[in-house]
């Protein structure tokens, strides 16, 4: 920073002339106002409004390369969607909003057998570069707080009804972060198999459930070098979040694809062929084309009742905890009160609570017999 003030005084002398405290107020009022100005130190305020203006510079450049990535993303798919769906976009002349520099979304819909599919975009905090280098840098040393990645998240909602099941196609680049991130996966086994380039993997309830969807389509669109960009392809009928409660276990079938956000394009092309894949997918599965044996789906229906008792069994335990806590605490109260009554009066809610002890165990008694 020194350097830097040095710098300035250099080019503009008077910055480093007296200050006013030198001069009477007879000086002052003698002096012009250029020559006021010449006196004083602006060396903090240039420094501020250089910081200011860099800063802003820089914002507006991080924000304009975020919304040109969307911008150029939606542009390469923008063909699929518009063959499939009566509607891409969230209005008819615009492609996405922007909820903030960081976060924009976009939607298609007007199609048979899919009520809708949202686009969710999530960028690296470019418009803030502190952020940006802040987040970067804990990442290093926590996993509480992930890489900063450009991503994109596609939600597809189907309106046809077809079985409940799990199933996904899960790059082998991140495979246990996909995990840990989406509950639906901790249900479902890993399995390699020559159906899939060796950069990915299934996640599954069933290997039924993994041949069925893997079409010829979608087997063609997959190539060994997608996986760096396509990272989870799953149909789920359960949440990204573990169940809290019974209602959160209901049945809500959706396609989950998980990407980072690229703008090469050869890779739209694959993400395009995909996207397309997962519609006829979709229409198949609604239109009974592609159906499970029913002992697969006993297995299923079996693994959400194992789910249902483990949360039963959970609420149980935290019903009891808070129970015994209670309980604790109106022992606590009744000691605190019986230290403050005299000793006449504590002899007399003894002899009552041995009294009520001794009537409950004979109570028990009489049960027994």
């Amino acid at each position: 920073m020194s350097q830097i003030l040095e710098l300035i005084g250099k080019y503009y002398p008077f910055v480093t002339q007296p200050t006013t405290s030198s001069l009477t107020v007879e000086d002052l009022k003698a002096m012009t106002l250029w020559e006021r100005i010449q006196i004083r130190d602006w060396r903090t305020e240039f420094f501020t409004l250089g910081f200011i203006i860099i800063f802003t510079i820089l914002f507006k450049l991080g924000d304009y390369v975020n919304e040109l990535k969307v911008k150029n993303f939606l542009s390469g798919v923008e063909q699929v969607f518009k063959k499939q769906f009566y509607q891409f976009g969230v209005l008819p002349n615009k492609l996405f909003i922007k909820d903030s520099s960081e976060h924009f979304a976009s939607y298609a819909t007007g199609r048979l057998n899919i009520a809708k599919v949202d686009l969710k975009f999530i960028l690296k905090p470019r418009q803030n570069i502190f952020i940006w280098i802040m987040e970067t840098g804990f990442s290093l040393f926590t996993t509480s707080v992930q890489t900063p990645e450009d991503k994109v998240e596609i939600i597809i909602t189907p309106s046809g009804k077809y079985d409940n099941f799990i199933s996904a196609i899960v790059s082998k680049l991140g495979m246990n972060d996909a995990r840990k991130l989406n509950y639906f996966l901790s249900l479902c086994k890993t399995t390699d198999s020559s159906n899939l380039p060796e950069s990915f993997v299934y996640m599954s309830e069933a290997n039924e459930f993994q041949d069925k969807i893997t079409t010829p389509e979608l087997k063609q669109s997959l190539t060994l070098q997608s996986a760096n960009f396509l990272k989870v392809i799953a149909f789920t009928d359960q949440s990204s979040i573990r169940p809290e409660t019974l209602k959160e276990f209901i049945p809500n079938r959706k396609v989950i694809i998980e990407l980072n956000l690229t703008t090469n394009k050869n890779d739209l092309k694959i993400i395009s062929s995909v996207l397309d894949s997962i519609f006829n997918i979709i229409d198949k599965l609604s239109d009974q084309v592609i159906t499970f044996k029913p002992e697969t789906l006993k297995k299923i229906v079996k693994t959400r009742e194992n789910e249902i008792e483990k949360l039963k069994k959970f609420e149980l335990e935290l019903k009891n905890e808070k129970l015994a806590d209670e309980q604790a605490k109106l022992k606590r109260e009744e000691r605190e009160k019986l230290r403050n009554l005299s000793r006449e009066d504590q002899l007399k809610a003894e002899k009552k609570a041995q009294e009520k002890k001794q009537k409950k165990l004979q109570r028990k008694q009489r049960i027994k017999m």
